[in-house]
């Protein structure tokens, strides 16, 4: 519960809901040359939050591939908003 005399403080930026995911992913960029793999662990239809060593070393953009455990996989561009430590925040920048 939010206290009432800082009602900002925690309020949500997001326009929506992320749902909790802990799921593999891959961040490729330089035309598929370059690939880190990190951890999914939110997401919703305009953005993802992601965790790894490597994240601070993702490009502006990039496309992000989530594993669909058949041997393919579903991909989406994004735009890295912000990164602290092992994790980083994403918006996907398609039509998605």
């Amino acid at each position: 519960m939010r206290p009432k005399s800082f009602p900002g403080v925690f309020s949500e930026k997001r326009g929506h809901y992320r749902a909790l995911r802990r799921r593999e992913a891959r961040c490729v960029f330089n035309d598929g040359a370059s690939v880190i793999e990190v951890a999914l662990r939110d997401i919703s239809p305009l953005g993802a939050r992601i965790a790894g060593a490597d994240v601070t070393g993702l490009p502006p953009t990039f496309e992000l591939r989530i594993p669909d455990g058949l041997g393919g996989y579903s991909a989406r561009q994004a735009l890295l908003v912000w990164a602290k430590g092992a994790t980083a925040g994403l918006t996907f920048i398609d039509e998605g």
